[in-house]
């Protein structure tokens, strides 16, 4: 076991925990409309699930209806314009992609329980 007590730390990823009503629901509007693919299951019936497109992933939590919802994370993507193209191929219901003052081009997309994920690149380098 490597003793980790003197390596400075480094953060190296994030994976949003998204409330949801029907876990199972979640996870095939997130694999087939978004597009991501399946990267656990667990629970039966099942309570938790994962969904990962290239190095991000999203966890879905099985929630009181009332708590359902009630999560939102920015994702940032090299090549929106082809995201957001894609998505449209699948009739997802999208916000308007555009440039933004705050120095990204994006667009959002809300998960059948209303949390609210967008997706966007910065529209210059630094």
């Amino acid at each position: 076991m490597i003793n980790t007590a003197r390596l400075e730390p480094k953060f190296e990823a994030i994976t949003p925990r998204l409330p949801v009503s029907d876990v199972q629901r979640a996870l095939a509007f997130y694999l087939d409309q978004l597009g991501f693919t399946l990267g656990w299951k667990w629970g039966s019936p099942l309570t938790h699930a994962n969904a990962c497109r290239d190095s991000i992933a999203v966890d879905l939590i099985a929630s009181a209806a009332g708590r359902s919802g009630t999560a939102m994370a920015y994702v940032q993507v090299r090549g929106v314009d082809a995201y957001f193209a894609e998505l449209k191929s699948r009739n997802v219901e999208l916000s308007a992609i555009g440039d933004r003052p705050y120095g990204m081009r994006d667009f959002e997309v809300v998960d059948p329980f209303g949390n609210r994920l967008a997706f966007g690149e910065p529209t210059t380098k630094n």
